[in-house]
């Protein structure tokens, strides 16, 4: 990846809190209504320097957000690259071994 300079105007959130999850898998939270209902995941942070998905699974978490029927899954999927985010340097962040999109 190349150094490219652009302002970050976003903190990364820290997402250490959710990585017990529920699910046996880190950082993977499923809240479960008790319902009949869609089961629907929302994923964040599948590259590592694309902040705005952990600000809003941060955002869900603490609001406490509860689907009314059925099931949401919230995730943190890359985060050895979103650990490593350095807003002085946003590109190198994005993956650690292999970018997602090129697989």
């Amino acid at each position: 990846m190349h150094n490219e300079s652009y302002p970050i105007e976003l903190t990364a959130p820290d997402i250490g809190p959710y990585q017990a999850g529920n699910t046996g898998i880190d950082y993977i939270t499923c809240l479960d209504s008790g319902k009949a209902g869609p089961h629907v995941m929302l994923t964040a942070v599948v590259h590592g320097n694309e902040l705005c998905g952990a600000i809003a699974l941060h955002w869900l978490f603490r609001h406490d957000v509860r689907p009314l029927k059925g099931k949401l899954s919230l995730g943190f999927m890359n985060v050895a690259a979103y650990l490593s985010f350095d807003p002085a340097n946003p590109t190198v962040s994005r993956f650690v071994d292999e970018d997602f999109n090129r697989l």
